[in-house]
């Protein structure tokens, strides 16, 4: 029979330690960790969520969940590994806009005749502090925590060739709120965001709108652990990959809509300069 101090102490055994010392692929979303292989199991200490199989429990239970062991077999697993000091996580900390450059005329110029944006929109993103233009010329859509503290930036290139970056890799995304939401929509970009936005702004007014900087399912996870409250959609593009996307996404979450603009456009803004022309 095993001593309840050594079951005491394998269930507060750190899982993300346990998990580093056996080599596994984790990364950071929020204040948790994911295997790279399973975007649907969250772990946080000692516990973990995994919404696609709707399980959840402490270390004991993930390894006989994950690994098939024996509650025995994972007693003495988790008290006789020698862990590795987790590093302290980083609080965020405000994005400091260093390459700021002294105008937003490419911005301008790019958002609103290129890509068939009102101006009012953009120049509401710019005085709100949410869009800058750096001195390469790009666009920077700030991002937010959901605290709305700044922590990066989805970054869109103004010229010919297609440029795009995210500046960091997390559960977050740029995304704006409009009055108090009860729905939240998920894109692919900014831009897509916006255009969708412009076109249907009198009906997305108890709404949260939010890019994924691509399909970043953690985004979604991310969201709906902070906001459970809310019905979910997705508005991703025409594609194979936003198709396969959708496929993917309600195998782990139930009740998740799609808003997606007609099927002869690729995407929002397509379907936005076909409408202005």
């Amino acid at each position: 029979m095993i001593e309840q101090k050594l079951i005491k102490q394998a269930r507060q055994t750190s899982l993300v330690a346990y998990l580093m010392n056996r080599g596994e692929q984790l990364k950071r979303v929020g204040a948790n960790y994911v295997l790279k292989e399973h975007d649907s199991l969250y772990i946080k200490d000692n516990m973990f969520v995994w919404y696609s199989q709707q399980k959840q429990g402490n270390s004991i239970d993930f390894l006989m969940l994950y690994y098939g062991m024996k509650f025995d077999e994972a007693v003495s697993e988790l008290t006789g590994t020698i862990l590795p000091t987790i590093p302290q996580q980083e609080k965020h900390k405000p994005q400091q806009p260093t390459s700021k450059a002294d105008n937003e005329k490419r911005v301008l110029a790019y958002l609103c005749k290129t890509r068939g944006l009102e101006n009012h929109l953009i120049f509401a993103l710019i005085k709100q502090g949410k869009l800058y233009q750096d001195n390469k010329g790009n666009c920077n859509f700030v991002i937010f925590d959901w605290k709305e503290n700044p922590i990066g930036a989805e970054i869109v290139g103004t010229g010919d060739t297609r440029y795009k970056q995210i500046t960091i890799h997390s559960g977050y995304g740029f995304h704006q709120t409009y009055g108090t939401p009860t729905e939240a929509l998920y894109f692919e970009s900014a831009i897509d965001l916006l255009s969708c936005y412009q076109m249907f702004q009198n009906k997305l007014t108890n709404h949260i709108l939010v890019s994924m900087g691509g399909l970043n399912s953690s985004v979604i996870h991310e969201l709906k652990t902070t906001m459970p409250h809310l019905n979910h959609w997705l508005c991703v593009d025409n594609d194979i990959a936003g198709n396969n996307f959708i496929e993917e996404i309600r195998q782990n979450i139930k009740n998740i809509h799609t808003f997606r603009p007609p099927k002869n456009f690729k995407d929002w803004n397509e379907w936005l300069l076909s409408n202005k022309q």
